[in-house]
């Protein structure tokens, strides 16, 4: 299971996450920012995933898309951590911003 909470107030928008990223939630995920990419399209956007407990390779491969396309990601736990370390050496830092850079 994973919860999805969009925090509207903060600066940048954020979407915490919390459980396990596997499954149909990797998809309802990707659902999830992809309509925020279309109602907030000059807001910068953050994922927490602090809260985060797993996180499958296609949960792995939704992150980097989310990256390359200038979602950042951020974590205080070291699991995830560990995980977005490896996500951004796989992307070798090649991602952009969210309008087109």
């Amino acid at each position: 299971m994973l919860r999805i909470t969009l925090m509207p107030e903060s600066k940048p928008l954020t979407l915490k996450l919390e459980g396990k990223l596997a499954g149909p939630w990797v998809t309802e995920l990707e659902q999830s920012w992809n309509v925020i990419l279309r109602n907030e399209q000059q807001r910068p956007v953050a994922i927490d995933l602090t809260d985060v407990t797993f996180i499958s390779t296609e949960g792995k491969e939704l992150l980097k898309s989310m990256l390359r396309q200038g979602t950042n990601l951020q974590s205080r736990s070291l699991m995830t951590r560990f995980i977005l370390s490896q996500i951004k050496n796989e992307s070798n830092g090649n991602y952009g911003t969210r309008n087109g850079g």
